[in-house]
């Protein structure tokens, strides 16, 4: 019965974390959002979805345990590949004994402890077994051998750890970074996640991801270079101008505005315009919140979660309701998306733009410049009110 209630991040793992040769926020905002998704109650289809594009670096640091991250630059050079094949006894097939005993070695090696076995399935028409081991919700390994040689073919181990089970050398490694790039907090650690993966890269090294978190911040290391982080910083550090023109912009999605400001994130992704995002309403379950570019100030999206379904605990979704919202009017979509575009940007959507309906993703909308402008992507309810507004990232040229 556990496989029924698995994480689904279990089979996002087997495919590997290192599917993309480049992080980009906007590959970060699709896997943040099958992840949230996934957090939610099970069932076939869901509206309830969280638009990522303004918290993408947020959630990509703290739900990490999705095992779907992206190094920004590929393999790193000299990176020690020592242990990753285990000798074997030279025979004319292993038998499964034999190739649990290497896939274990390997784990503990990587590890430092055991994950307990789940299966071993032969690859089909190949030489090669893969072994799946698991621990509910804490640790995770997927290791292909070829059963003749016992050469490790690739792996992947993914693994939550405790405060007291994280290098305390690396935790001080964060805190100093972190410390660097202007975080002010004491950052007392509440855990860490592990990411090993081998075999998916041209020189077949080793790729490691640490990301260590606390209440108020977390950073990621990739083979120990920084790669990104978020921390809170204090409200009084964010200007007025930035805080009006925030609510000038909840004004605009959803008529509000009149929300208590109750958090603010900085965001750093390597290689990218620094973010701070401005979160209203309860922190525990956000809702609503605007991001800015950090240095400039410039508005970048809005968004009211709340108004994407009316009661968020309800499960009786149905298809119907998903074709009501393909089968939108796009003159009226078009014509509230100009709307807010004009007032927020000062982009002419209706001049510049041209409108796709996502049929894979009912109640969004994406509009792409035919200049180069920055694309957006809208999401609208039943009603066809419009409740976010966000730049896709790899196209933005407001930064």
């Amino acid at each position: 019965m556990m496989d029924e209630r698995e994480p689904k991040w279990y089979e996002q793992a087997r495919k590997g974390p290192f599917q993309e040769e480049k992080f980009t926020a906007s590959s970060a905002e699709q896997v943040m959002r099958r992840l949230h998704a996934e957090a939610e109650p099970s069932r076939p289809r869901t509206r309830q979805r969280l638009r990522l594009g303004i918290m993408t670096a947020v959630i990509f640091l703290v739900l990490a345990g999705g095992g779907a991250l992206y190094l920004n630059n590929g393999p790193q050079d000299g990176v020690n590949t020592a242990g990753v094949t285990v000798p074997a006894e030279e025979q004319t097939e292993l038998s499964d004994d034999a190739l649990k005993k290497i896939a274990e070695q390997l784990i503990r090696k990587q590890l430092g402890r055991d994950i307990p076995f789940k299966k071993l399935e032969h690859v089909q028409n190949t030489e090669n077994v893969q072994l799946e081991y698991r621990e509910y919700s804490k640790a995770y390994a997927l290791v292909g051998i070829n059963a003749k040689t016992g050469e490790t073919k690739h792996y992947t181990i993914n693994a939550a750890l405790d405060p007291e089970a994280t290098d305390n050398t690396l935790i001080d490694e964060a805190r100093d970074k972190l410390l660097e790039l202007g975080y002010k907090g004491n950052f007392e650690v509440t855990g860490s996640t592990l990411y090993v993966d081998y075999g998916r890269t041209a020189n077949k090294s080793i790729q490691v991801q640490n990301v260590i978190t606390a209440a108020d911040a977390a950073i990621n290391f990739a083979n120990g270079v920084f790669k990104a982080a978020y921390f809170d910083v204090e409200l009084n550090e964010v200007s007025e101008e930035m805080k009006q023109t925030a609510l000038q912009g909840l004004r605009l999605i959803s008529g509000g505005g009149e929300e208590q400001l109750n958090r603010a994130v900085r965001i750093i992704i390597e290689g990218m315009p620094e973010e701070i995002t401005l979160i209203y309403g309860p922190v525990e379950n956000i809702t609503t919140a605007v991001a800015f570019n950090y240095a400039t100030g410039a508005l970048l999206d809005v968004y009211d979660n709340s108004l994407s379904i009316i009661d968020t605990t309800d499960l009786k979704y149905t298809e119907e309701e998903e074709e009501q919202l393909l089968k939108m009017d796009s003159a009226k979509l078009r014509s509230a998306a100009a709307a807010i575009a004009d007032k927020l940007y000062g982009i002419r959507l209706e001049e510049d733009y041209r409108m796709d309906k996502n049929g894979s993703r009912p109640g969004v909308v994406t509009f792409e410049s035919r200049s180069g402008a920055p694309a957006f992507e809208v999401s609208y309810n039943l009603e066809g009110s419009i409740y976010s507004f966000i730049i896709k990232r790899d196209s933005n040229t407001l930064y």
